[in-house]
């Protein structure tokens, strides 16, 4: 372990890419999870809403069973081609007749309501959330599932469905069925994963055409897959309606979230990820700098400005994600801007225990970072599903953020003289040059610790940069125990001084590897 530590000195952008990711992971894992475990609500509606989401695309044309006659014709659809044919029934005759079932049958009562949307190249609601009771309604908009035509656009099918589900007050549940995969996966998954996280039950089935895998993705629990072959469909549904009829709702996590209160939730558990990334990275420079790797007071003021910058990126973000239209790039873009803001912040935040690292350049890391982890977070999220996604995407956060911060500081050094510092032979570190004095003593607030069992008072001398003059200025009780004529001293690139074990030395650019 020491040597992995002695290494990782050597390359501070990595120091503070692992530091900050395995903060941002123990904050998630230890305070982040359980926090959104322990603030969700109990449901407050009062009855169930179930969309019937049903792919009506051309490959739902396709003859499942009966007696067929071939008419000598074919069609191309999706890229496939089948026979033209009468009698028999195709994939859709049947999901038709299993609705049917389901609307004569079903035991949703008065306060529950029943929709139904359809999706091919492009998604429309058929009839709106209606009475289950109004049987001859919903028999009607079934009718209308016989249309089916072009492709397979999920992602707008889950949108429509959702806008049935978004203003009611009742356990919104989506039944999906479809046949093949989708359009875009990638889309369907994002879309998939925004419904989820606005606490709508996503149900699926899915024929033997069907990715099963896939449709675990869309869902986030395989348990709520239901595989059907053509002669399966209406005991799937069934299946199904019984989940939705009783599973989730006795067991929903959460009803429908106000604006306000999903912007504390989503803002705190923010906060957590923040603060594990900011003292992580004030552990790993005052490891750099082989100091004590957290005071109380500085571990106190950097807690609250990382819970403060964590509020705000997370409102900002559940701000944007309610007020704008339901377009996924735009949810998208909304996450984005909060990890940017988030590493923006802390990034801006490193600026006071980085000594004279340049506020625009500390900026400038955080955002990058934040930029860069925003798009692996959600990358992540989505490949890997709600709770395993959030955590690797912390992981990824922390890292991106942490990284950038540290390159732009090594940017900054390559610019400008600094301060060089060997510790031992094989073993250095660097030191910007400027205005805020680099402090040399056995102080707990040194930068450079000396012992002071070797006669160093808690502050020796101070390096610091007057203009385009670089100083070093010993300290009027040290100067004085060692006679000295000239305790202001003024040093070029080049200059070293030795202290006890230490040596410093004034190094210009590049930057010495």
């Amino acid at each position: 372990m020491p040597n992995i530590l002695r290494n990782l000195r050597r390359n501070k952008p990595l120091l503070f890419g692992i530091y900050a990711a395995v903060g941002c992971l123990i904050a998630a894992i230890i305070l982040g999870e359980p926090f959104l475990a322990l603030t969700r609500i109990a449901p407050t509606a009062t009855g169930t809403a179930v969309v019937l989401l049903i792919d009506t695309s051309g490959s739902m044309g396709e003859i499942v069973s009966g007696d067929v006659t071939p008419t000598g014709q074919t069609q191309t659809v999706d890229g496939k081609e089948y026979r033209i044919v009468t009698g028999g029934k195709s994939k859709i005759d049947v999901v038709m007749e299993s609705l049917l079932k389901l609307v004569n049958t079903t035991k949703l009562g008065g306060n529950d309501r029943l929709s139904i949307v359809k999706f091919d190249s492009n998604a429309s609601p058929i009839i709106g959330l209606t009475n289950p009771t109004e049987k001859d309604k919903l028999q009607t908009a079934i009718q209308e599932l016989r249309n089916i035509d072009g492709s397979t656009n999920m992602a707008d099918g889950i949108r429509k469905a959702y806008d049935q589900l978004r203003y009611s007050n009742l356990t919104p549940n989506i039944l999906l069925f479809t046949d093949g995969q989708p359009d875009s996966a990638e889309e369907a998954l994002k879309t998939a994963q925004d419904v989820r996280n606005n606490n709508v039950n996503l149900i699926a089935v899915g024929t033997g055409d069907a990715d099963i895998h896939y449709l675990a993705q869309l869902t986030g629990d395989r348990s709520l897959v239901f595989y059907a072959d053509s002669g399966d469909i209406d005991q799937a549904f069934r299946e199904a309606e019984a989940i939705i009829g009783k599973e989730l709702v006795e067991s929903a996590p959460t009803g429908y979230l106000s604006l306000e209160y999903s912007m504390l939730r989503i803002g705190g558990w923010t906060a957590f990820l923040a603060m594990g990334i900011c003292l992580s990275l004030i552990i790993g420079q005052n490891q750099y700098m082989h100091r004590p790797l957290l005071t109380a007071k500085k571990g106190i003021i950097s807690t609250l400005g990382s819970l403060s910058a964590g509020m705000i990126a997370g409102g900002v973000s559940q701000f944007l994600f309610f007020s704008l239209p339901e377009i996924t790039i735009l949810q998208t873009a909304s996450r984005i801007i909060a990890w940017v803001i988030l590493g923006t912040l802390l990034g801006g935040g490193t600026h006071f225990f980085v000594p004279n690292l340049k506020l625009k350049n500390a900026l400038l890391g955080g955002t990058l970072g934040g930029a860069m982890g925003a798009i692996a977070f959600l990358i992540t999220a989505i490949a890997l599903g709600d709770v395993s996604g959030r955590l690797s995407g912390a992981v990824i956060l922390g890292f991106c953020i942490g990284l950038m911060i540290a390159w732009v500081e090594q940017k900054q050094l390559s610019q400008e003289p600094y301060l060089l510092v060997r510790w031992t032979p094989t073993e250095k570190t660097t030191y910007l040059l400027g205005a805020t004095p680099i402090i040399i003593g056995s102080s707990v607030d040194a930068q450079i610790p000396l012992n002071a069992s070797e006669g160093f008072t808690p502050i020796t001398a101070k390096f610091y940069k007057q203009g385009e003059n670089i100083l070093m200025e010993f300290h009027p009780e040290y100067a004085e125990r060692k006679n000295m004529k000239k305790p202001l001293q003024q040093l070029q690139p080049g200059d070293t001084r030795k202290l006890g074990n230490i040596t410093l030395e004034i190094m210009s650019t590049p930057i010495e590897n």
